[in-house]
């Protein structure tokens, strides 16, 4: 016998479309939570993102990670509560840290889905990526004088071959234009040893390590 589950909507700031969800059970909080003490440090992630799959209407494999941090954001929210408390140990100093944290307070940076850049003789389109640790997933198209490469088109060993072998002026205005791209990023403070610290958190994996630190 299961209980009928309420359905969430939310709309996603990239692709602006409405998608609807129902919150995890304490059986999935527990496959979570098994999956992160027994496996490799990525294995509780993947696991979220099987069950995020299960409890959507859209498929998750092609969702920015914009998209997919708000669609966690919203997942806690009406899961768990958007406010919690959350355990660390301090980089710096292996120090134990404790600290509440609002989900409210994280928001939405940048202001476009796209931006043209010219540097040198190169003009680069990029839009959202698929992860911002990514520079090649974030390239639309290169061009030059002499010819444009359209990235679609392209295998990801042919693309990250191409970033390899661009200038690093080129590489870094790349990274600099992306700040302006929508995207999720929190900067936690906290104080360890008498120091005030800060970690800031910007995959959709540290998302999920501040999210559902279960």
């Amino acid at each position: 016998m299961k209980i009928e589950l309420p359905v969430y909507k939310t709309t996603l700031p990239v692709k602006n479309v409405v998608v609807e969800f129902t919150p995890l059970v304490v059986k999935q909080e527990k496959i979570i939570a098994a999956a992160k003490e027994t496996g490799q440090p990525s294995d509780g992630y993947n696991t979220l993102l099987k069950i995020l799959e299960s409890n959507t209407n859209i498929d998750i494999k092609n969702l920015s990670e914009t998209d997919l941090i708000h669609l966690m954001l919203e997942l806690r929210k009406k899961s768990i509560g958007e406010k919690f408390k959350t355990g660390f140990s301090c980089p710096q100093t292996g120090q134990p840290v404790s600290l509440d944290v609002d989900c409210s307070q994280i928001a939405l940076s940048g202001n476009t889905n796209s931006e043209k850049i010219e540097v040198d003789d190169y003009i680069i389109h990029i839009e959202i990526p698929s992860s911002f640790s990514d520079v090649a997933s974030t390239i639309k198209s290169i061009e030059n004088i002499n010819e444009k490469i359209e990235f679609k088109n392209l295998t990801n060993e042919q693309k990250a071959e191409i970033v390899d072998s661009l200038p690093i002026k080129t590489r870094d205005a790349i990274k600099d234009a992306m700040r302006s791209l929508f995207h999720y990023e929190h900067v936690l403070v906290y104080e360890s040893l008498g120091t005030k610290r800060k970690i800031k958190l910007s995959s959709a994996e540290d998302f999920f390590t501040l999210l559902f630190a279960m």
